[in-house]
């Protein structure tokens, strides 16, 4: 499987110049197309994530196609590329983890806390929705990173962001299952 990504070739200037590799050729890299139009870094990074979904997640005819062999090598080329992305955004090299590609590092993980803190703060939490999925990210977080969840509940977070953010409004978030705002919910 070929899977090709768009990097910036520096990321450190502010003139964008991009080059297609093909992660099955490491060594070889093919020429800037003349004419081509500028494009941001958020669309390169929008497109190579739009590829790596694409060859990640097959058509269900051709997924039943798939031998164990091919499905490995599929995987395989899906973690060198996310670890592509992660070397062309300057993420070290130690805080990649080798099997998935994905980034641990502090940048990562306090995306991750405040992607989960913003998710509460807004929609509060429910236990029977959000406790599998938070459970989850901890749980990789502990399992790669545990000194960084060392004293940080992102529960905690999440739950005082909500209750500051609607008692701000004056009104309660609405939602059924939200214990803060079980009174003014039922009021209404």
């Amino acid at each position: 499987m070929s899977i090709q990504l768009e990097l910036p070739v520096s990321a450190a200037t502010r003139r964008q110049e991009t080059v297609i590799r093909d992660l099955s050729d490491y060594g070889k890299a093919r020429a800037p197309q003349a004419g081509r139009p500028r494009v941001s870094d958020r669309a390169l990074r929008n497109a190579a994530a739009a590829r790596l979904r694409a060859a990640a997640l097959p058509g269900s005819g051709e997924r039943a196609k798939l031998t164990p062999e091919q499905i490995v090598d599929r995987r395989t080329s899906l973690a060198d590329a996310q670890i592509a992305l992660c070397v062309a955004h300057g993420v070290a090299l130690d805080d990649i983890d080798s099997f998935s590609g994905y980034s641990m590092s502090r940048s990562a993980y306090d995306a991750a806390r405040h992607s989960w803190i913003s998710l509460i703060k807004f929609h509060g939490f429910n236990d029977d929705y959000d406790q599998q999925p938070l459970g989850k990210a901890l749980a990789w977080w502990a399992e790669r990173r545990p000194q960084y969840l060392a004293g940080d509940d992102w529960l905690a977070a999440g739950m005082t962001a909500h209750r500051e953010y609607w008692e701000g409004l004056g009104y309660g978030c609405g939602g059924p299952y939200c214990e803060l705002h079980a009174e003014s919910s039922a009021n209404k």
